[in-house]
């Protein structure tokens, strides 16, 4: 049976040399129980000396998982030295034939020579101590002679396996039964052929020795056909390590684990104890060294390209030069090239696109093989292969990491470094399906306009900065900037209460004065905090909680710190409803504005004698939801989604083509339009009312423009001169709610308006004893001081008729003359009330409110 060649190179001797002083001493004691009587024959010894020598020099090396199996013909010339030579004579051919072979043509020295020196004494000892007791007295040439031979063979050999995985073992310090199973699989079916071909010998040398000739060719035949078919299989096995090589080479993943896969792959398919694949440093990337070393597994560092002196034989690789370090059966660390060289080795370069390095395989795992030419252009495949799908792993490693940086770019904030509001979002969301307690905290700052508005935006930037950086450090949880003046901290696991503390002392060091641009700049800022709770649905049951609505929950809350200038609020159950509304209405404002916001109209008629002159255009809005949606809530939404621009002029489109309509009809009507501060602050307001005016052919001093007290006060200067230019189209222009507002009398002065229209707070109690008629009477009497008109707002009954008109007001509007109409209904009203108008009508009761 053939042996393990060696598996390492630095044997650990001390087992060793124990093993070779057992098997020494077994041997010696066998011989010493043996009896050396038998047939001696110096002819016999002389030709079975060579016959051993020869079985060791015609092996055939079959290599195995994790190292080689040598297969020789040593059974033929054990079996003839069993039949045909005395015990001690045996022993002495078959331990000197071998050992010479082994010095002579193997090389061998040392401890690996005494070892298997003193095995080969302990197999031949053995089996002529046991060949004699199997054969008793029955001729070598009989079946029991057959069986006794093959019997002692497969002991031997069974005992010659043993010996050297304990061997490897020892020196590895680690029992590998892998290595003990690899030799009786391979072993033991070769040893029974070639006993039986001793056997046929033993025949013929008893029989017919003239045959022998024919079974030597015989044997020889076979020894290359052997041979042949384990290169065909060696080769076979290449290939599909080849084309396994390949196709991972294919595959795309990571540079380092590609490298790994490579460079074990590469040891693997060269049968090397190590393999080393290295890549400099340069445009594709850092430089590294992934080495693979047979049951040592696979390692990698980064390499700066700086030599080292183990490097020396391959480095020429790295030039484009291949190399191959080749042995000539010396042992290992004996190699041609430098000192620090191994015994055999091929280096290849690696060239792509981004990849410049090499592969370098080293160590024949067997020592009766080194690499050859074959090897070479083999390991160049490779490498083609190598470089390619490096360079490929590259550009993915690359691509990842470009992925990896988009990614973190849509997760933060670029101003701040802050995570985003996609990112507070994604993590409100796992904490809800977690069911986890917590709250959230919505932070922002009061005064941070001004801040632009004033230094500007690039010290606005700054402030965002110093405040993100003090949040970052003081927050308890997890800080995000949801955009503009707004920043959020998660706080997984506290109460609501305890975040209202948290949300308190974060405000409070937001507050400090920061350092802008050398300028000390202090904002206050004021917070929302939303329990975990507060992101259920509306209704009893509630719903599924969502990352919006907690949104949304702590956005309510901060507004309405803000509104109270309380510093910090906490959101309560009844501000969701408030919030949910305001959002559907600002949701269905702009279909609305399509098809869905109406004008009516209230009626206005001169207090002496009840004859209509115009009509005030009031909005309606009835929602599917919530019914009519009072007029201020419309104008508010519109506001806050900025559509205000659009319902103004809807408004006003829609009250001078109903104009139109009565005029046609015969009735030459004024119109009267309410508008916001915010459409007085607006330049374009002019521009729109002329455009109306000429798309109706309205004549200008037929449009009354209505604008509140506090709305002509709010920004004097600015409302002047649109009012100015307004007027300067002809238009007519009114100050609403007199007398509720804090207007000064000196800007009501310069403002170019034609009339005042007295509050209904003040007209429903002039019926009752107080100070209301001399508020009115005041009012009227200033108004006609500055050339003004007065219009009595809210008469509903005759007495408050007949009082305003006593106290000098020139018109009135109200339920007492009428409710406010639908477009369609106008005309018809106008037609009956124009056939019973008179002083009269004052004298009527008002109709019911019902």
């Amino acid at each position: 049976m053939g042996k393990i060649v060696e598996r390492c190179r630095r044997l650990r001797v001390e087992p060793v040399h124990a093993l070779v002083a057992l098997q020494a001493a077994l041997a010696g004691g066998v011989l010493l129980l043996t009896p050396g009587a038998g047939n001696a024959s110096a002819l016999w010894w002389w030709a079975l000396l060579p016959l051993f020598a020869a079985a060791e020099v015609l092996v055939v090396h079959v290599p195995t998982e994790r190292s080689s199996h040598a297969h020789t013909l040593r059974e033929v010339p054990a079996v003839l030295g069993l039949v045909f030579l005395a015990h001690h004579d045996y022993v002495l051919a078959h331990v000197l034939g071998s050992t010479l072979a082994l010095l002579l043509w193997a090389r061998q020295r040392g401890t690996k020579l005494a070892f298997n020196a003193t095995m080969f004494a302990l197999e031949a000892s053995v089996g002529s101590a046991l060949y004699p007791l199997l054969l008793g007295g029955a001729e070598a040439s009989d079946p029991r002679g057959w069986t006794a031979a093959l019997a002692a063979v497969l002991v031997t050999d069974l005992l010659a396996a043993a010996a050297v995985t304990a061997a490897i073992s020892a020196s590895e310090g680690r029992y590998d039964g892998q290595l003990l199973r690899e030799a009786l699989r391979g072993g033991l079916v070769a040893a029974m052929i070639n006993t039986c071909l001793a056997l046929l010998v033993v025949v013929l040398v008893l029989e017919s020795p003239g045959a022998l000739p024919l079974l030597g060719a015989v044997l020889l035949l076979l020894v290359a056909g052997y041979r042949a078919y384990v290169r065909l299989g060696s080769g076979y096995g290449r290939l599909q390590l080849l084309y396994r090589f390949v196709g991972a080479a294919q595959r795309p993943g990571e540079g380092g684990a590609t490298a790994a896969a490579l460079a074990e792959d590469a040891r693997e398919l060269l049968r090397a104890d190590r393999a080393e694949l290295v890549l400099l440093p340069g445009a594709g990337g850092p430089g590294a060294r992934t080495a693979a070393v047979r049951d040592g597994g696979v390692s990698t560092r980064d390499w700066d390209g700086s030599p080292a002196p183990d490097d020396a034989w391959w480095r020429p690789a790295l030039d484009g030069e291949p190399v191959l370090l080749r042995h000539a059966g010396r042992p290992r660390g004996t190699g041609d090239g430098p000192a620090a060289a191994p015994r055999d080795g091929i280096a290849v370069p690696l060239r792509a696109e981004g990849v410049r390095g090499a592969l370098v395989v080293a160590e024949r795992l067997f020592e009766e093989e080194t690499f050859s030419q074959q090897d070479l252009r083999l390991l160049e495949t490779l490498g083609a292969h190598a470089a390619v799908a490096l360079d490929r792993a590259r550009l993915v490693d690359r691509l990842r990491a470009v992925a990896a940086q988009r990614e973190h770019e849509a997760l933060h904030d670029a101003l701040t470094g802050l995570p985003n509001r996609r990112w507070l979002t994604a993590q409100l969301d796992a904490l809800l399906r977690a069911g986890d307690a917590g709250a959230l905290v919505l932070l922002g700052l009061d005064d941070f306009r001004d801040v632009n508005d004033t230094l500007g935006h690039s010290a606005g930037d700054a402030l965002l900065r110093s405040v993100a950086d003090r949040l970052r450090t003081a927050a308890p949880g997890a800080v995000a900037r949801l955009g503009g003046d707004e920043f959020a901290v998660l706080l997984p696991g506290v109460a609501v209460d305890a975040a209202v503390d948290v949300a308190a002392a974060l405000a409070h060091g937001v507050g400090r004065a920061a350092d802008v641009q050398g300028l000390a700049v202090t904002v206050q800022a004021s917070a929302g905090v939303a329990g975990l709770g507060a992101g259920r649905g509306p209704g009893p049951a509630g719903g599924p909680a969502t990352a919006e609505a907690l949104l949304s929950a702590a956005d309510v809350a901060l507004c309405r710190a803000k509104e109270r200038r309380s510093a910090v609020e906490a959101y309560r159950p009844e501000d969701g409803e408030a919030t949910r509304r305001r959002m559907v209405l600002a949701r269905d404002l702009p279909r609305a504005l399509e098809d869905g916001i109406e004008v009516w109209f209230q009626p206005q008629a001169r207090a002496a004698d009840g004859a209509v002159t115009g009509a005030e255009a009031l909005l309606r809005w009835e929602h599917p939801r919530y019914g009519a949606v009072p007029p201020p809530e419309v104008v508010a939404v519109a506001e806050r989604t900025g559509l205000l621009r659009r319902l103004t002029d809807r408004v006003l489109a829609a009250a001078l083509a109903a104009r139109a309509d009565w005029a046609r009809a015969g009735h030459e009507l004024d119109v009267s339009v309410n508008v916001t501060a915010a459409d007085v602050a607006d330049e374009g307001l002019v521009a729109a009312v002329a455009a109306a005016l000429a798309g109706t052919a309205t004549p200008p001093a037929r449009l009354t423009v209505e604008i509140t007290e506090s709305g002509a006060m709010e920004d004097p200067e600015r409302c002047l001169a649109v009012l100015d230019r307004l007027a300067g189209l002809g238009v007519r222009l009114s100050v609403d709610d007199f007398g509720t507002g804090h207007s000064s009398l000196a800007y009501l002065d310069r403002l170019p308006v034609h009339e005042v229209k007295v509050d209904r707070s003040f007209v429903a109690r002039l019926d009752a004893a107080g100070s209301d008629a001399t508020v009115v009477r005041t009012t009227v009497a200033l108004a006609h001081q500055l050339g003004l008109q007065v219009v009595a707002e809210g008469v509903e009954v005759p007495a408050q008729w007949r009082a305003v008109a006593d106290l000098g007001c020139e018109l009135v509007q109200g339920y007492g003359l009428a409710r406010p109409l639908p477009p369609e209904a106008v005309l018809a009203w106008l037609d009956a009330h124009r056939a019973g108008a008179g002083p009269g009508l004052r004298g009527q009761p008002a109709a019911s409110r019902g």
